[in-house]
């Protein structure tokens, strides 16, 4: 029997719904190219508990960022469908919020590093880049 989620993870969204995966860094994308990097979905040791962090508008997505260098966009279905096991949970704190579970934690072995690599590539290519500039809410 699978473990319970985390108690702030919600239900799995649907296929149907699109995500919005902001880039807190300059290397989640390739600016000249106008592709989306796997740097963008690698899992660090402080999403551990819950997941990645993307959002159900580009709102969501750069909300918890000071700055950001633009945003792409990925169907759920795209991620659901990948043969690794990874849900896309709403957050039960904020529902414009939602989590990639599942992901390997880069740190914590050559194997998951490898493993982490293989699925961020995956879905930086089924990743739709909507911006490298700066999003900023239209009413911020």
């Amino acid at each position: 029997m699978a473990a319970p989620p985390p108690a702030n993870l919600g239900d799995c969204l649907g296929d149907e719904v699109t995500i919005f995966r902001a880039f807190a860094e300059k290397s989640y994308r390739h600016r000249k190219k106008r592709v989306v990097r796997y740097f963008a979905y690698l899992l660090r040791d402080e999403d551990v508990a819950d997941g990645l962090s993307v959002g159900l508008s580009p709102r969501a997505a750069v909300r918890y960022l000071r700055t950001n260098e633009g945003y792409c966009q990925i169907l759920v279905g795209a991620i659901h469908r990948l043969p690794y096991g990874l849900q896309v949970r709403i957050d039960l704190a904020d529902p414009d919020h939602a989590f990639i579970c599942n992901l390997p934690l880069l740190s914590s072995s050559d194997e998951a590093r490898e493993r982490a690599i293989q699925i961020g590539n995956e879905l930086a290519r089924k990743s739709d880049l909507v911006t490298c500039d700066p999003y900023i809410p239209p009413d911020a």
